[in-house]
């Protein structure tokens, strides 16, 4: 289990922000792989409501089964991600805000630069890994932020967690990540096992804001 402070540790990957555009899945940064998953979990302004609590309290890891430790505590008014062009070329940071969200019990929501450190991701031991919140959006109907590995092993890259009401009404929970594998010899050989695994906690965590899972 890695254990240390990540206070001022960089990310591990260069296109910081890269999760903001949905059309990264398709055209990933070179030596990198895209993966995005979708689940229905309602519909309505209400349900939404609620899963964006959940959203932005940790709620889409915890009901995964994932140990959450915040190492340290984000500012509202750091860094928000990028503004793209239309080919897709980051130009300029997002506006930040300096204002704190919480949910409906109170519970701050969590904030850009957050270091959070997650347990029990690749392993059926005890295994823990730190991220940094690269950006948090919020907007009338959809919602979401990233998570930026802080170091390379065993995957480096960025995550995106987020919620959509759609026009139709229903509401949807969205995970995107883009990844890659360090290159090494025995990393490798095991990549089939990693991105196995990688495919098996997406599916986990875009189903963790399902009603069944936060009631």
């Amino acid at each position: 289990m890695r254990r240390g402070n990540s206070g001022g540790t960089p990310v591990s990957y260069a296109s910081v922000g890269m999760t903001q555009r949905p059309d990264i899945i398709a055209f990933p940064p070179e030596g990198f792989s895209g993966a995005e998953s979708s689940w229905r979990i309602g519909s309505g302004a209400v349900r939404y409501a609620q899963a964006q609590d959940a959203l932005f309290t940790w709620g889409a890891q915890r009901a995964a089964h994932l140990t959450v430790e915040v190492l340290e505590e984000g500012d509202p008014s750091g860094y928000q991600g990028l503004e793209f062009d239309n080919f897709g070329i980051a130009h300029r940071d997002a506006e930040a805000s300096s204002e704190i969200s919480y949910a409906s019990d109170g519970t701050a929501f969590l904030q850009p630069g957050t270091v959070v450190r997650l347990s029990g991701l690749w392993t059926p031991v005890e295994d823990s890994r730190d991220f940094r919140v690269i950006y948090v959006m919020r907007e009338s109907r959809r919602c979401g932020f990233a998570l930026g590995t802080l170091d390379e092993v065993p995957v480096s890259g960025e995550e995106f967690f987020g919620i959509e009401w759609r026009p139709d009404d229903s509401v949807w929970a969205i995970v995107r990540t883009v990844t890659s594998i360090p290159a090494s010899r025995w990393r490798w050989a095991l990549a089939p096992l990693i991105r196995l695994r990688q495919r098996m906690q997406l599916r986990a965590n875009v189903r963790a804001l399902s009603p069944a899972r936060q009631g």
